[in-house]
């Protein structure tokens, strides 16, 4: 145990050797919704027998699983698992001063590195689910609309695993992203990990429906950030900087009116252009040219489609801020709903979670999360 973590090094999660956490300066890990969760973690170097003291630590060699878990009240958190992607260093004259830092990705990172053709049938969460066992996730998929079948409507992958699965993610108005469950038996240094891989909407939303909907924050009780709460009462947050842009929720619609009397509105802004002649494609030699013919949208795909524009525009609202992980009393993390109290009665409300950056010393544990909102003054 250090700086407020338990650091486990290599598959089988054991923890990381007194002599390393001794030498650990910082800890940081990086959240964002939809994208890996990277960490690094910077040690004191120094010569010993004019070589560095940790020029070859296999607990921290390329590829080696790393492990961040925290401690919120009396639960055991797992900030990030993943293999070491990059090491850097510097040597300072005389070995004082040097430091070595290890840098990696959570195992999304492991679906990146082989480049795969295959046709699956069904829906696109069935084969996202297939994919990810693959992997050792569990996986936790929501439902994607459109069907697939061997003949014309077929689902292809020419990527690798992870180009393909955050594609289907990015189509289908979902997230991708992972969760852990950790729990550790009484006296015990083994550490029991569950990572989820979650191919869904964030927040959760159902698919389809009427019409898209705006998505609605409901933030649970125990994960509040207070701002400037009444005298006796700690407030939860050391900044908070909110930014709202008010030309974002909107919407548009284009039309004209005639300059006579009668006001008629215009159904023909702009002249539409001459069709495309296929004939007009210019020959080659003993090869077969023929124009594209344009996309053609099922009932799915332009549902799909004005769903991606209302929740995009939806979210005017953005707040920077930080806090400590005493101080907040939960771990904060990408997709979390949070209550913010006391920033008046424009800016309280639900806000999720977008980005998190961890900063652990041996002095605190620091938290700047940045949070998204889709409307003022929401109720819890």
């Amino acid at each position: 145990m250090g700086f407020g973590l338990v650091i486990t090094s290599g598959d089988d999660r054991a923890p990381l050797q007194d002599g390393l956490v001794n030498r650990l300066v910082e800890a940081r890990v990086e959240m964002e919704l939809s994208k890996p969760t990277r960490f690094a973690l910077r040690f004191e170097d120094d010569l010993c027998a004019d070589e560095p003291a940790l020029g070859d630590v296999p607990e921290l060699a390329a590829n080696t699983r790393i492990g961040l878990f925290a401690l919120a009240g009396d639960v055991l958190e797992c900030l990030v698992y993943g293999p070491v992607t990059e090491v850097r260093s510097a040597a300072v004259l005389g070995g004082p001063g040097s430091w070595v830092e290890v840098h990696g990705e959570d195992r999304r990172v492991e679906m990146g590195r082989v480049g795969v053709q295959a046709t699956y049938s069904g829906r696109a969460s069935d084969a996202v689910a297939l994919i990810l066992q693959a992997y050792e996730f569990e996986p936790s998929t929501q439902q994607t609309l459109i069907q697939y079948d061997t003949d014309k409507n077929q689902l292809t992958q020419r990527a690798t695993d992870l180009a393909f699965v955050e594609d289907l993610a990015r189509r289908n108005n979902m997230e991708f992203w992972i969760s852990y469950e950790a729990a550790r038996a009484p006296l015990s240094p083994s550490i029991d990990l569950t990572e989820t891989a979650n191919f869904r909407t964030s927040p959760r939303r159902p698919q389809p429906g009427d019409v898209p909907q705006v998505p609605s924050l409901t933030a649970p009780p125990d994960r509040v950030l207070k701002v400037n709460p009444p005298r006796g009462d700690c407030p939860t947050v050391n900044r908070f900087e909110a930014k709202v842009n008010h030309e974002k929720p909107a919407a548009a619609r284009g039309f004209a009116m005639t300059s006579s009397e009668d006001q008629a509105v215009v159904e023909q802004i702009v002249k539409s252009t001459e069709p495309v002649d296929p004939g007009k494609v210019l020959p080659i030699a003993g090869v077969k040219r023929e124009v594209i013919p344009p996309p053609t949208a099922n009932e799915q795909e332009s549902f799909l489609s004005k769903e991606a524009i209302v929740n995009e525009q939806s979210w005017f609202v953005e707040v920077d801020c930080s806090t400590t992980l005493e101080q907040a009393g939960f771990l904060v993390r990408p997709h979390q709903i949070v209550q913010v109290a006391h920033a008046g009665d424009r800016l309280s409300g639900a806000y999720q979670v977008m980005k998190a950056l961890h900063v652990i010393t041996s002095s605190d544990h620091f938290i700047d999360p940045v949070l998204r909102a889709n409307g003022l003054g929401q109720p819890a």
